[in-house]
């Protein structure tokens, strides 16, 4: 007769099996694929570490990306949040944390399978909103970005160091995840991915499209720098015009030509012509080594062309009349980094101007437009203290006009700004990826959104009679134009211009209910800048607002609206997520509280 086993052997033997099942499936995959830390990682673009066994090259023909794992959907129930759309295209297991069905547990039989699946984990978490789970470029944030994303299957880069009509290499398409496409949506994620983790995304594009596994990747173009002098830059400009860039980049360089809002690409889309003027707007690089690779190999599937059949130096020309036009200086900024909640031992409150903030350090971080646009907000600058009880956030930016309310106007946009904080014990790329999509959040994982507009307290004064009128689309309500909005006033509690909400993806606005809200804010424009204040205590008042603990970091992000632009709903400028560190009351060496001190960093003004 069999003996019976007690639930505490059975309990151990299962912890046992379930170690050693994931051990083995650990070590069939390549030695570093699974790094991955909150670290900011080190890319030297010039020396770039060795590829890891497995990638796909010429004549092979590997299986598609992450087939070996296919699962059917999963069914994660109802969260609670009355209204939201779960949808979500094609859950993954590599998405689910503690998804491990170990009666189906199979390592990867293969190098190149293992890489393709670690590549296809990071691009379902980070890539797959905007550039679809085939590679498409159609993801689900795609209604809201203005240039639409590249669709990777045909295999056509603008991005490359490889002659035009030419496949694209290895080293170009670590380059632009790297340090992304300046004034687009597409973030450099040279911060969040570590050497591996990016040549396994690498690896992944690639499958998409056939072109890698049937022709051979181009030969790079030879780059020998050729200083700048006054003679060269007047041969460019006699060639800017020759050449008739004119034509797309308009006479000022500011991409106002003739033909500049004509312009078709290879997918159908309008093209959007920047302003070259701007350093912090060329796609592939302002140096000038940069721009000279884009002159000679052009931007495949776009009307650039190349222009390699130029002599060299006339390139180089070309070049150093470009940079001699630039009219800014380029604005360094932080992209994803730690930010800090100083203690202080003052009252707080929503004074933009405030004496408390003078002595506090603040962090300048990166905007991007999701919907391009010239003169565009491109660096937001964060500031925040907190009394142990009360916790005020301070957002500063640059902008020529004070869009607000205006009388007897249902045709206008305002100025606005928004903190968005992650819900639930989430981290910033750490292995398994369980932070939320910074576009609102995604399934499964909810933000707290605060949400201010300027003018809004004239606003609530001047639409006193409106009524609800029904059957408008919340999201449009939300960060529409004032008066156009019959609902403003519903949307809003105490006259307060800030609107605490909730998302869990596009589409998933839902505003919290008047007892719930908790956040304060007001804005003052002055001298062609906004500063903002939010203000919330740092005890939450309900299960769906941000949990700000001392010591433990949350992850937030910002968002930036300008009516002169007509910016309303996903039209608007984004930082991705930073971890916000709400630091505790310092004290001295023997342990005593020392009032009013403050920690590292470099103070305003």
């Amino acid at each position: 007769m069999m003996q019976k086993q007690c639930p505490h052997d059975m309990s151990n033997r299962l912890k046992i099996v379930l170690v050693v099942a994931l051990l083995t499936f650990a070590l069939g995959m390549p030695s570093g694929v699974f790094s991955h830390s909150e670290e900011k990682h080190d890319h030297d673009i010039n020396k770039l570490s060795p590829k890891p066994e497995g990638m796909i090259e010429f004549g092979q023909d590997p299986p598609p990306a992450g087939s070996e794992y296919a699962v059917p959907p999963m069914d994660h129930g109802d969260h609670g949040m009355h209204g939201m759309d779960h949808s979500m295209p094609g859950d993954d297991p590599f998405r689910q944390r503690g998804t491990h069905d170990l009666s189906k547990l199979e390592k990867p039989k293969t190098k190149a399978q293992a890489l393709l699946a670690r590549g296809r984990n990071i691009y379902l978490h980070m890539c797959a909103f905007c550039h679809g789970e085939d590679g498409n470029g159609g993801g689900i944030a795609t209604d809201y970005l203005y240039p639409w994303p590249r669709d990777f299957r045909k295999g056509i880069f603008k991005f490359r160091s490889t002659p035009t009509g030419t496949l694209v290499r290895d080293e170009d398409i670590y380059r632009t995840i790297t340090l992304g496409v300046a004034g687009t949506a597409m973030p450099a994620w040279g911060d969040a991915l570590s050497p591996e983790d990016t040549w396994a995304l690498v690896n992944l594009i690639k499958s998409f499209s056939k072109r890698f596994r049937k022709e051979a990747p181009g030969q790079a173009i030879k780059i020998e720098p050729v200083a700048s002098t006054p003679e060269r830059i007047a041969r460019g400009k006699e060639l800017f015009f020759q050449n008739k860039c004119n034509d797309c980049h308009g006479d000022s360089g500011k991409g106002d030509g003739r033909l500049a809002d004509s312009l078709i690409d290879a997918w159908r889309h309008a093209v959007f012509v920047h302003d070259i003027t701007n350093p912090n707007h060329f796609k592939a690089g302002r140096q000038p080594e940069a721009i000279y690779r884009t002159i000679s190999t052009g931007l495949d599937g776009t009307p650039m062309e190349s222009y390699s059949h130029l002599p060299e130096q006339d390139r180089w020309a070309l070049v150093h009349f470009i940079r001699s036009r630039f009219s800014k200086d380029f604005q360094k900024a932080e992209f994803e980094t730690d930010i800090y909640s100083k203690y202080v031992s003052f009252e707080l409150d929503t004074d933009p101007y405030s004496p408390v903030w003078k002595d506090v350090a603040s962090t300048n971080l990166v905007l991007r437009p999701l919907s391009a646009r010239r003169d565009a907000v491109e660096v937001i600058n964060f500031a925040s203290v907190n009394n142990g009880e009360v916790i005020a956030i301070r957002l500063k930016w640059k902008d020529a006009t004070k869009d607000g309310f205006v009388e007897n106007r249902s045709d206008v946009y305002t100025d606005g700004a928004a903190v968005q904080l992650a819900l639930g014990a989430v981290t910033l790329h750490t292995h398994g990826h369980n932070e939320p999509f910074f576009g609102m959040g995604n399934r499964g994982k909810p933000v707290n959104i605060w949400h201010w507009r300027a003018g809004l307290e004239e606003t609530l004064e001047a639409s006193e009679d409106s009524e609800y009128l029904g059957g408008v689309d919340m999201d449009a309500l939300i960060f529409g134009g004032i008066m156009s909005n019959p609902v403003t006033r519903l949307l809003s509690t105490a006259q307060n211009s800030v609107d605490e909400l909730n998302a869990e993806g596009f589409g998933t606005i839902t505003p919290q209910l008047p007892e719930f809200q908790n956040v304060e804010g007001a804005g003052e424009w002055q001298d062609g800048e906004w500063t903002v204040v939010f203000l919330r205590t740092l005890e939450s008042r309900g299960k769906w607002d941000a949990v700000l603990k001392i010591d433990t970091p949350v992850l937030v992000a910002f968002a930036v609206w300008d009516g002169v632009k007509d910016d309303r709903n996903g039209r608007k400028v984004i930082t991705v997520w930073q971890r916000l560190n709400v630091q505790r009351e310092p004290t001295t060496r023997q342990g005593q509280v020392a009032p009013g001190s403050l920690a590292g960093g470099e103070a305003d003004g």
